[in-house]
């Protein structure tokens, strides 16, 4: 593990000679984890940095030493090693669902454990009962004492039947005869006790944990973590006055939202609902203990079940908050009704929260604000493009917030993404990012497309931006390339082999391609076109020269092929047609840092499309200063690894020069992308 000492001052951090100082990736290899998870662990504020040098973060080691005690003995529950990141714990527990400091955390996994030791299956019958111990413990706690210990015993035997919150326990039960059964067979299941924690959805941890190992696998169901929820209710009300504010979760689940929210807020101007009949029975305790609310018209009414895309309310609200669906499939015949309701449904494929959002936005008074967590794609995926042209008409974003993969076991990268409803033309000015490493306003209106929103971007490198697509002299590959997707086999372990022999070639995957050139790969495949699922015209696959480039990444990485290799489907093909400009050129232009920062900042994409490549400006050279690269290019595939960075820096600084980029720009350029890591070695 490398490092340093550093002694200046440095973001108002103090910082002695003597102070040993650890950059990321050093932490990283002392904690035993990729450099992905500790940016995603910065980005969620589970590890903070000491200070930030240029565009580096340290920490000291002191504060290394600390966090990795912690995670050793357990007792940061928040930070986990890779090989422990699940959806779950393995005891089956959400535990992230609430504060890691809740006490109840501990009892149902006890609960569970108790479940998986003496192999009782979950049915409903003894989820319900469990639910109905849990809720009884919970009410008695807030509404009589937090030293009486009501359970499902006294339920069953009326013991609190004139307690004004019981018919809440009531609605949860589906037959008492049957909980009683459930009881007599599994005594051991009933001895847990649980404590009343303000704040905290206990009922929805235990609910959500048993769903989770009577299922066996996820549902499809993305429960908020309480430090998300926390996150953006804190960030929202902070922002915009809230007292008499009305506020709506659409899809609230189990209420974790609702307890979150400021007590500024009044219950009567609190409403939820959700599509899960439990789970609105859960959020109706969860309401009615928050604001100590027994009134059962007013619980109901303001917590309610059903699916609200099918809503026709004409309410309005200040605030609407959540976590929509993500990927409810829908059935044909609700498509077709949604087609007909909503913009962003005329798509063949129908995205769940881009229709819960612009049902949102119907149902916000003027001046009101949405703010939902979502998938990061609703930004730049093409798929998106309809409910982006809703939000452009109506609306302005006033807060995003790129969370990476918030969510555990799901390779999704999500947004805090709050939206001022207007009436009136996006705008930007005033609108605030926070990207992970900083938090910055934007001053400027700026152009909108509905076809990309690229608000990762401060208002310098919006300028760098502008400039490119402003340059003279450019081009750029769209109608002046061909494109080919890589072989699908439809069974690859079929068509592919490890070994080479006769009959079979060199076929490669996009973990094979590295900017300017590609390893020898470890995968051969005889070529018969006919046998396979997908496969693009032969004339592309053995073309005089060609680039392949990475599919699935967030960089722009090509390299060249002259030898008429084949490629499978990760990695894909572009043969430019540009009169005047060599292909080894513009595969340098690709593979820069200007292109690089290019990508990032328009599209901010982990795939790299046909539509992205297309849209890099690349500038239009006389043959000398193309020469010139090329030979740079030459010398550093002949180089050493050693020398391969120096020489790449060098044809970067050459083609920073030939978009017309100040020192001052360039070196804002290099900062925002990320460090090179796609040159062989």
């Amino acid at each position: 593990m490398k490092s340093q000492s550093v002694k200046e001052t440095v973001n108002g951090f103090q910082i002695s000679e003597s102070e040993e100082m650890v950059a990321l990736s050093g932490l990283c290899e002392e904690l035993s984890i990729s450099i992905a998870t500790g940016r995603n662990w910065i980005r969620l504020g589970k590890i903070v940095p000491t200070m930030k040098k240029g565009r580096t973060l340290y920490f000291s080691q002191e504060y290394v030493s600390r966090i990795k005690t912690e995670i050793q003995s357990g007792k940061n529950p928040a930070l986990k090693s890779r090989r422990n990141k699940k959806f779950v714990s393995g005891h089956n527990i959400y535990n992230s669902y609430v504060s890691d400091s809740s006490v109840n955390i501990a009892v149902v996994e006890a609960v569970i454990d108790t479940l998986k030791r003496k192999e009782i299956g979950i049915t409903e019958d003894i989820m319900l009962g469990l639910l109905t111990d849990c809720a009884m413990q919970l009410i008695i706690a807030r509404t009589v004492s937090l030293d009486e210990k009501g359970n499902v015993f006294d339920f069953l035997c009326g013991k609190y039947r004139e307690n004004p919150y019981i018919f809440l326990v009531e609605n949860l039960v589906a037959d008492k005869d049957r909980i009683t059964e459930v009881i007599e067979e599994y005594p051991e299941l009933f001895r847990y006790t649980y404590q009343y924690e303000e704040g905290e959805d206990i009922l929805g941890l235990l609910y959500i944990s048993l769903k989770n190992q009577r299922n066996r696998k996820t549902s499809g169901s993305y429960y908020t973590p309480t430090v998300l929820v926390n996150k953006l209710c804190s960030k929202l009300f902070s922002m915009n006055e809230c007292k008499n504010r009305t506020v709506l979760d659409p899809c609230c689940g189990t209420g974790n939202f609702i307890l979150q929210l400021p007590k500024e807020i009044d219950y009567r101007n609190v409403y939820g609902n959700e599509i899960d009949a439990v789970s609105v029975k859960i959020a109706q305790i969860n309401y009615a203990l928050k604001y100590c609310v027994s009134d059962r018209k007013i619980i109901e009414d303001h917590i309610t079940n059903g699916d609200y895309l099918d809503f026709t309310d004409e309410k309005r609200y200040d605030f609407i908050i959540g976590n929509p669906p993500w990927g409810y499939v829908f059935s044909e015949s609700d498509k077709k009704q949604l087609r007909k309701r909503y913009k962003s449904a005329a798509t063949a494929n129908i995205e769940s929260y881009d229709v819960f959002c612009e049902k949102a936005l119907y149902q916000l008074k003027d001046g009101g604000v949405l703010s939902f967590i979502v998938p990061e794609a609703i930004l730049n995926v093409k798929a998106h493009k309809a409910i982006r042209e809703v939000m452009s008409k109506c609306s302005s974003v006033q807060y995003i917030e790129f969370l990476g993969n918030a969510f555990d076991k799901v390779q999704c990268p999500c947004v805090i993404l709050q939206i001022l409803h207007t009436g009136e033309p996006l705008s930007t000015v005033g609108m605030v990012v926070n990207d992970g490493a900083q938090e910055f306003t934007v001053q400027e209106q700026r152009f909108v497309n509905a076809g990309c929103f690229s608000f990762m971007i401060s208002d310098e490198e919006y300028a760098i931006l502008n400039k490119l697509d402003m340059l003279e002299w450019k081009t750029t590959l769209d109608g002046k390339a061909d494109f080919a997707l890589g072989i699908v086999t439809g069974n690859n372990k079929k068509y592919i082999s490890t070994e080479k022999c006769q009959g079979n070639e060199m076929v490669l995957k996009g973990t094979d391609i590295y900017k300017y050139e590609f390893r020898k790969a470890e995968n051969y495949l005889a070529f018969q076109p006919q046998l396979f699922q997908q496969v693009a015209p032969t004339v592309y696959y053995r073309a005089k020269e060609k680039l392949f480039y990475r599919f699935i990444c967030d960089q722009l990485v090509f390299a060249y092929d002259e030898k008429q290799t084949l490629s499978l489907n990760s990695c894909n093909i572009v043969i430019p047609h540009i009169e005047g400009l060599s292909m080894k050129y513009i595969m340098a232009i690709l593979n820069s840092r200007v292109a690089q920062f290019y990508f990032k900042k328009r599209f901010n994409s982990v795939k790299v499309l046909r539509s992205h490549i297309e849209q890099i400006p690349i500038p239009f050279v006389d043959e000398r200063k193309q020469k010139k690269i090329i030979a740079q290019i030459d010398q550093l595939l002949a180089s050493s690894p050693n020398e391969r960075v120096k020489i790449y820096d060098k044809i970067d600084r050459e083609i920073s020069k030939l978009y017309n980029l100040t020192a001052e720009e360039y070196s804002l350029v290099y900062l925002s992308v990320d460090e090179e890591k796609y040159l062989l070695s």
